[in-house]
């Protein structure tokens, strides 16, 4: 009897890990800026701070950012800063800025 039971949790487990592991905790911010520019994204909770530097076209995609808010800047080739964008970042979305 005992080793049904072990069998049907091990059988529980096996379908329950794959929905688990399923659920995104995190999002992305993406957009089109000029060649060249600086994308600066800040967690206003702090401790997370990334930096992309625009190619040829412009876009730009940060991937896999904690749920939270941030401020989204470009710093321009010849050094000035524009303001920053207040953004949500929800689980499994990709929030757009430009």
């Amino acid at each position: 009897m005992k080793y049904i039971h072990a069998i049907a949790f091990a059988a529980i487990l096996l379908f329950a890990a794959p929905a688990a592991l399923a659920q995104s905790t995190t999002g992305n911010i993406s957009g089109v800026a000029k060649a060249g520019d600086t994308v600066v994204v800040k967690s206003l909770g702090g401790g997370l701070e990334r930096e992309v530097t625009l190619e040829k076209d412009g876009k730009f995609n940060i991937r896999r950012l904690p749920v939270g808010e941030y401020s989204v800047s470009y710093r321009h080739a010849d050094g000035t800063v524009t303001r920053p964008t207040v953004v949500r970042q929800n689980a499994g979305v990709t929030v757009r800025v430009e």
